[in-house]
């Protein structure tokens, strides 16, 4: 896409990393205007589709974040926002659908959600946030690139859910109730999920207290990261960055990444889930958007809700499970799925498929292969990488946010998060190539196996933590 340099308070043209088929989100006419001597307002405008808010239940919503390339640095920026809270001073939720929009206390980037219960296409024009731009040590004078990206993100919410499904899963946690968010609370009772109840699982070591361990509201990602979203990722990084975030040698399984004769990086199917990541991988990216790993327990509640669990469920609920045999309109953006509603072993085309591919105006959550809050193929498609409370290093995790700046060698540099050996993490959900009993919600066959190499099945999805006050 063009871009071109502009003065901090003129207008500027600007990328939108989500462009998905899946929900069609679009950030687009984006202009930048003078405000005071630290501070400038950024207006855009939003859309995208099947979108909901549904009472006491949850929402979708869009994360949006900023990037800026200052004239003479090949270094891009990340943007710290200014205020914070529903609707901070000067901010405007535009015109078109009602919307909120949520600026977390670090000031990253911020949420765009419905304002009240509806469903369809949300639209809004003018929206305006306020950037301090005296925080890049920027002048209004200076010449900039700017770039605002977006993500589609669920809501999960706040309450108990069971860990463990009773079932006959490999490695499965004791079914216990997680009725509290201090994560160290040692199990007992009896709990109203099933099992004991506390703040981990029965016969598990108990992890830090402020280990997410699900029970809090979070934002997840509605589906695993898109080769085109990670083309993007790529693209703003230094060229020393990207080659410790990409590798040539990564072909096949329908891995499209490159890069072109300019050393521009390309992919030719940007809606499909980007495969061959490896753990550094997938936590530079949450850290460059200002998101964060998720934990093995909020993988499960992310999965079943506060539902009473079902033995040996996938994330869409039962146990129901058909393969797909074909896939039309490939690589299109627009692709459909012949039959299933999983992409596990036995399934063609053998690789990822695009995101969300199963979901129609009409289908069912078993259909969709949707978890309960509706986010998008936690069973299969893509194993996901998640923090373990299997191992000490995965229980020294905390849970603090990526801050939008990457190490000058292309890695995360976040507080507790597992490091590049993948020490602390695992795997979650199965993909294209595993059997069905390994995408089932509780199997932890793999939780805690390290491997901090790339491979065909490895995906990644992030999370955040939802910003005070904010409810379903």
């Amino acid at each position: 896409m063009k871009r071109k340099w502009v003065f901090v308070g003129l207008a500027v043209l600007t990328l939108a990393v989500d462009s998905a088929p899946a929900n069609n989100l679009q950030v687009t006419n984006v202009t930048v205007s003078g405000r005071d001597d630290s501070t400038a307002y950024v207006n855009f405008d939003i859309t995208w589709e099947n979108s909901w808010r549904y009472t006491n239940i949850n929402h979708d919503a869009a994360w949006v974040f900023f990037k800026v390339l200052p004239e003479g640095s090949n270094a891009w920026q990340h943007v710290k926002l200014e205020g914070s809270g529903t609707n901070p001073t000067d901010y405007a939720t535009g015109t078109g659908t009602g919307i909120e929009i949520g600026v977390p206390s670090d000031r990253v980037g911020l949420f765009v959600r419905r304002s009240v219960e509806g469903s369809g296409t949300t639209s809004v024009r003018n929206v305006k946030a306020v950037w301090n731009f005296a925080s890049n040590s920027l002048t209004k004078s200076d010449m900039v690139r700017m770039q605002v990206l977006a993500l589609e993100m669920v809501f999960v919410a706040e309450g108990a859910f069971a860990a463990g499904s009773g079932g006959s899963e490999s490695s499965a946690f004791t079914l216990t109730t997680i009725n509290t968010n201090k994560a160290n609370v040692v199990p007992s009772g009896s709990g109203s999920l099933g099992g004991q109840a506390g703040g981990y699982p029965t016969g598990q070591t108990a992890p830090n207290v402020s280990w997410p361990n699900g029970y809090a509201a979070f934002y997840s990602m509605k589906y695993e990261i898109t080769q085109g979203q990670y083309t993007d990722f790529l693209n703003t990084l230094t060229s020393f960055q990207a080659t410790s975030r990409y590798s040539s040698v990564s072909t096949g399984s329908r891995y499209t990444i490159g890069t072109n004769t300019v050393g521009v990086y390309i992919n030719g199917a940007p809606d499909r889930a980007c495969n061959f990541l490896s753990w550094a991988d997938g936590c530079a990216f949450a850290d460059w958007a200002g998101l964060r790993p998720m934990t093995e327990l909020e993988f499960e509640k992310a999965c079943r809700g506060p539902l009473t669990p079902v033995a040996n469920e996938y994330a869409w609920g039962n146990t129901t499970l058909s393969a797909t045999t074909a896939i039309g309109n490939d690589g299109t953006g627009t692709d459909t799925a012949t039959g299933g509603n999983c992409n596990y072993d036995g399934c063609s085309p053998d690789g990822p498929f695009r995101v969300g591919i199963y979901a129609t105006a009409s289908s069912s959550r078993v259909a969709a292969g949707a978890s309960y809050w509706g986010i998008m193929e936690l069973s299969g498609n893509l194993w996901e990488r998640t923090v373990t409370i299997g191992v000490v290093a995965g229980r020294a995790f905390t849970g603090q946010h990526g801050n939008g700046e990457l190490a000058s060698d292309g890695n995360a540099n976040v507080t507790a998060w597992p490091g590049t050996s993948a020490d602390g993490s695992g795997f979650r959900g199965s993909g294209f190539s595993w059997t069905a009993a390994a995408a089932c919600v509780s199997d932890r066959a793999s939780a805690a196996t390290i491997i901090a190499t790339r491979a065909n099945g490895y995906g990644f999805r992030a999370v955040r933590a939802v910003p005070s006050g904010a409810g379903p």
